[in-house]
């Protein structure tokens, strides 16, 4: 089995490598160029999540962005697109605090899409990004994320638990849960990833 690492630092060219990833998911219009993507790791470096190969290559990758009151509700009200979204309105986080995430761009690397390894190493990324907020006494009001494939669609229904909410403009789905519900969805995926 390939040794896969989970990483939280990243730098613009392995952004380029995520976003060549996400082309192979989203329509063109619908993604985030490399460069604000940077900026939003730039303004919090707990924006993203990623799986490296053997090779030291990004393989799958996720953005979970707390982002400011009024744009979360803007992507959630279909006002806004996740395209739309600049650093600024991406929060630094504070601990002891409120916020509202939104699960941006999960993808996986076609060659190891259904490669059962990486995703669950991805999941434990994504639980330990968690761990890390809850130790900080940092509290989520409500996750949001906009599903554009159907692969999204069972994340969101199936392992994550959150409701639907809405189509919307740009051919995708959005889903949201609240962080109570939440929280008993990550418990149970941390019991099956420890089996």
């Amino acid at each position: 089995m390939e040794e896969l690492k989970i990483d939280y630092k990243f730098d613009l060219e392995d952004f380029k490598v995520m976003e060549n990833i996400e082309h192979s998911y989203f329509p063109n219009d619908n993604i985030t160029p490399a460069e604000e993507v940077l900026k939003w790791y730039q303004k919090n470096s707990l924006t993203c999540i990623g799986v490296r190969s053997s090779d030291n290559e990004v393989i799958a990758s996720v953005n979970i962005l707390p982002l400011n009151e009024r744009t979360f509700y803007d992507i959630y009200n279909n006002k806004m697109n996740e395209v739309d979204v600049i650093d600024s309105q991406i929060e630094r986080y504070e601990d002891n605090k409120e916020y509202y995430l939104y699960l941006s761009s999960i993808s996986i690397n076609q060659n190891y899409r259904n490669d059962y390894h990486v995703i669950t190493t991805l999941l434990k990324g994504c639980i330990d990004l968690y761990e890390i907020l809850i130790v900080r006494n940092i509290k989520i009001i409500k996750i949001m994320a906009d599903a554009s494939t159907e692969h999204g669609e069972k994340i969101c229904k199936k392992l994550l638990k959150m409701d639907y909410i809405r189509d919307t403009s740009h051919n995708s789905k959005i889903y949201c849960v609240d962080e109570n519900n939440f929280s008993k969805s990550i418990n149970k995926i941390m019991k099956f990833l420890v089996k």
